[in-house]
């Protein structure tokens, strides 16, 4: 039986998780940036004008997810886990950076529009793409981690085997 050997190369498993942060990175970035063209804007409908305080929420976080997606396809382990790592961080801050938002800055945080469609603005901008990223970036650690393959020996042939029974 050979023990300790472990695999070191990387896993193409990881390219449709990366390919998923990347896009859903890519959404968190360009959502408060286009969703007034189809009237899912969070603070309003204007397009292309994003204050600071989308910048440092949604904007931000959207590049370092799509960064960490990106490298998650790339053929490096290394690569591979910083890039799961920075798209683990991306989707931390996407669903939990609006709740401590109010300790640096001054004010609050609330989408406009009805009571529904600020539930769907929160799930659409942040919460939606900030859980999934990081549904997506656990499990992708998972496919980094060092596993120890257990080779049996081959099985002694029936007729080599002798029992004897003392007399």
């Amino acid at each position: 039986m050979r023990l300790g050997h472990r695999p070191r190369s990387w896993t193409p498993k990881a390219i449709p998780f990366g390919l998923a942060i990347l896009l859903l990175g890519a959404w968190a970035f360009a959502v408060p940036l286009v969703g007034g063209y189809f009237n899912f804007g969070f603070a309003s409908d204007k397009t292309w004008q994003f204050s600071a305080r989308q910048w440092e929420l949604q904007l931000a976080p959207g590049i370092v997810a799509a960064l960490g997606g990106f490298m998650l396809m790339t053929p490096a382990r290394g690569w591979g886990r910083l890039g799961g790592l920075f798209a683990f961080l991306a989707g931390a801050w996407l669903v939990v950076g609006w709740a401590f938002y109010p300790v640096w800055a001054s004010g609050t945080i609330e989408p406009y529009g009805s009571e529904f469609m600020r539930g769907v603005r929160w799930l659409g901008h942040l919460l939606g793409p900030g859980g999934l990223i990081l549904y997506f970036a656990g499990h992708t650690q998972g496919l980094f981690m060092r596993r120890t393959i257990v080779e049996a020996a081959p099985p002694v042939p029936a007729e080599e085997t002798r029992v004897t029974v003392p007399e």
